[in-house]
Formats: structure tokens, sequence, C-alpha cells
């Protein structure tokens, strides 16, 4: 435990005095509010609009407003996930260090077990990862109110809380693992690019699930962006679109959930939130597994 504990107040004290990468890893959800605010700020509005307008009486400004706020959350949602693997990707930066500047053969060489080393170092970028999804989510809650919506319910918060832990363990993991085989801070800087360019994508933010082909459906389903990204689109929307679908045929609701990401399909079989949990349990364990596996093969003469 005391090693456990050392490793994890070493890695944090490394992330959190360095300024710049605590500010670049957050550039993507700076990013992508700035885009939400001034360009993406109706995305999906006229479909969901249409959808509605075919029940007698609906469709005025009230829904309008609802379907303004509903946008807002699905891309709010959509930064959660791509603000967890790219705080987590900085936060391995000081292992890429270590490793170029032979620090990490120290480490390796200390009486302790591989398996405690790897949940030091993944427990460390999960902490990280939580603090800073947390104030990510509580900027793109202030604004929210600041442009009308009501804060979300508590029993909202909890269930969201619960799944920035989890969507952040799961990129801890997968981090952890790269930074394991990565040797060089050029090649780990150019995986923080790749990422931050396709988790965009994967993770459904701009371009909803029914605007792709069954083709690219597939590919994202692969990753484990968009099941982080459902799961908190599902519970974010949920207060409003029991609002804005009550009264209207369940089909419509059904409908819009499918187009825009928040019911997942495997085949013709409707993935559950428990599916969804337990898709990204099993790919953070495995992620751990192989991390230990690799550092506990791993020759002396790369480490």
């Amino acid at each position: 435990m005391r090693s456990f504990l050392a490793i994890n107040k070493r890695n944090l004290g490394l992330y959190f005095r360095d300024y710049s990468a605590v500010f670049f890893s957050l550039l993507s959800m700076l990013i992508i509010i700035m885009l939400m605010v001034f360009f993406m700020g109706d995305i999906n509005n006229s479909s969901i609009l249409d959808a509605i307008k075919m029940v007698p009486g609906r469709g005025g400004d009230s829904d309008a407003v609802l379907i303004q706020q509903m946008s807002f959350l699905w891309v709010c949602a959509g930064i959660l996930t791509i603000n967890a693997s790219t705080v987590t990707h900085a936060f391995y930066s000081n292992m890429i260090k270590d490793r170029t500047g032979n620090r990490l053969n120290s480490l390796l060489t200390m009486p302790v077990k591989k398996p405690v080393f790897v949940l030091g170092y993944v427990s460390g970028a999960w902490l990280a990862g939580v603090l800073m999804s947390i104030i990510t989510f509580a900027v793109t809650e202030v604004i929210g109110v600041c442009k009308g919506m009501a804060v979300l319910p508590f029993d909202i918060h909890v269930k969201l809380m619960l799944l920035i832990m989890l969507n952040n363990f799961v990129y801890s993991a997968i981090m952890f693992l790269l930074a394991t085989i990565i040797k060089s801070q050029s090649a780990w800087s150019g995986i923080g690019i790749i990422l931050g360019t396709l988790a965009g994508f994967f993770g459904g933010i701009y371009f909803p699930m029914g605007s792709m082909s069954s083709t690219m459906q597939f590919v994202v389903k692969c990753f484990p962006f968009i099941y982080g990204t459902s799961l908190f689109r599902k519970i974010m929307l949920a207060p409003l679109e029991t609002t804005l679908f009550s009264g209207t045929p369940k089909i419509i609701r059904q409908e819009v959930d499918k187009a825009m990401g928040m019911d997942l399909f495997l085949g013709n079989s409707q993935l559950s939130q428990y599916g969804k949990v337990g898709i990204l349990v099993l790919v953070g364990l495995t992620f751990i597994a192989l991390s230990t596996m690799y550092l506990s093969i791993s020759k002396k003469k790369d480490r």
C-alpha cells in the first residue's frame, strides 16, 4: 500500500505542476465548447423538431427551446468522453519523459509487484481525469444555466459522477498500455494529435449515428468512445426528453434516441445501459491485464 500511494502521489504531483500539460489536456474541451456555442448550437434541431411536428398541436416555441437544450446537452455528453481520453493521455506524458530520461528503469526495478505498479499509475491518471471531468461538467452546466436551462436534478448528478469515474477508469487503463509501448515523446505527441482528431468522430459528437452509413456505425462501435458518450447522453437528456416527448407516440422518441446515438444496437438487439457499462468495465480490466502482462514479459534491456 505504501508503494502504491508513493507512486500515486509522485505522478499526480508531476502532472499538476506542469501547467502546460493541464491546459493542453483541456484544450479539446475548450475548442468543442467554443464550436458548440458559436457553430454547433443548432445541431440536430431541425430533424427533431420535424419529428415533433408530426403530432398535432406540437412543434411550437416551447418545443423548439427544449430541443435546443437537448442539443446542447447532447454535445456536452460527448465532451465528457473526449475529456477523459485527453486528460489521461496528458497525464502519462510524464511516464514517457521518465522513459526517455531513464528514470522509468529505476521505478521498474523497485521491489514492487507489477500489478501494484500498474494500478499506481492507472489510479493517478484516474484521479486526474475525474477531477478534470468534474470541472468540465461544471463549466458546461454553468453555460447551460446561462442559456436558460434548469440545473439537472440531484439524482442525475449522482449517476453522472459514477459514470465519470467509470469512463476515466477505462481511458486510464488504455492510455497506460499505450504509454508502456510508446518509446519516444514525439510518438506520444503524435498519438495525442490522432486521439484529439478521432475521439470526436468515434464518440459521435460531430456526426450523429443516424447520419452515418452502416459500415461507419460498425466501425464506431468497435471503439469505447461511443458507449461512454451514449451513457452520458441517455442520463443527461432524460429529464428533457420526458417533457418533450410527453403526449407523443413512443416510436418518435425511440427513433430520435436511435438516430442521436443514445440507443445503440448490436445487430438487431438493443444494447441496455447495463450492457454499455459492462463493455466499458471489460475494456478497462482487459487493458490493465494486458499492461501487467506486457511489463512482466518485457526484456530488461527495454527497461
